[in-house]
């Protein structure tokens, strides 16, 4: 029973390792690469189309100015929008993100993106990295182009084409209605004081008369 064991277990080195199925499977285990165990997997795009937008609350092109540290397995990036093509969106706007998992994403300050968000509760946006949102490629090759079936300015060129580009609201501040407190005045409150002073008298009257 120990041989029989020993002989799964073993190195395939081991003299005790004599069952050829016991070296390919400890070879297997040792070479095989950790990352293609646990890596993200994401179905493949389909081609873009309208159809696809329904699936995304928020579609807008920004810069990010900030990202924020990473806690509790999500990061926020703070974005500059610089086209708004679905949804409502402040000229600033900001996407959380997975941080820790094998589905982690990155982000970098002055990074330009194609944004695809949904909303996770009210008013606070998120996206994930299976995704169709983008980063613009500067230099190098663009491996975003593979997965979305067409280049960045093919993309954004689609989108304004398709969708049309929509008006930002205007800054957070600007849309809050203005709080005024109004205080009455002197007249105002010489009434109110006769007001009570008379109902208090009623009250008393009427007291003062019950059996």
């Amino acid at each position: 029973m120990m041989n029989n064991l020993s002989s799964i277990f073993c190195m395939p080195w081991s003299p005790v390792c004599r069952a050829p199925f016991c070296r390919w499977f400890v070879l297997f285990f040792l070479f095989i690469p950790l990352d293609a165990a646990w890596a993200c997997k994401c179905s493949e795009h389909p081609p873009i189309s309208k159809e696809q937008f329904t699936v995304y609350d928020v579609i807008f092109e920004g810069k990010v100015d900030s990202v924020s540290v990473c806690k509790e397995g999500f990061s926020t990036a703070y974005f500059t929008l610089s086209s708004l093509f679905k949804g409502e969106s402040f000229p600033q706007n900001e996407v959380r993100f997975d941080c820790t998992s094998d589905c982690q994403m990155s982000f970098s300050k002055g990074e330009e993106w194609i944004v695809y968000a949904q909303y996770f509760k009210y008013g606070k946006l998120e996206l994930n990295f299976c995704s169709r949102s983008r980063k613009k490629i500067v230099a190098g090759d663009d491996y975003f182009e593979a997965l979305n079936r067409m280049s960045y300015s093919d993309e954004q060129a689609f989108l304004v084409k398709t969708l049309g580009t929509k008006k930002v609201l205007g800054k957070k501040n600007e849309t809050m209605p203005e709080r005024v407190l109004i205080q009455p005045t002197d007249y105002w409150k010489l009434w109110c004081l006769l007001i009570s002073l008379v109902c208090m008298y009623v009250i008393f009257y009427l007291v003062k008369k019950m059996p």
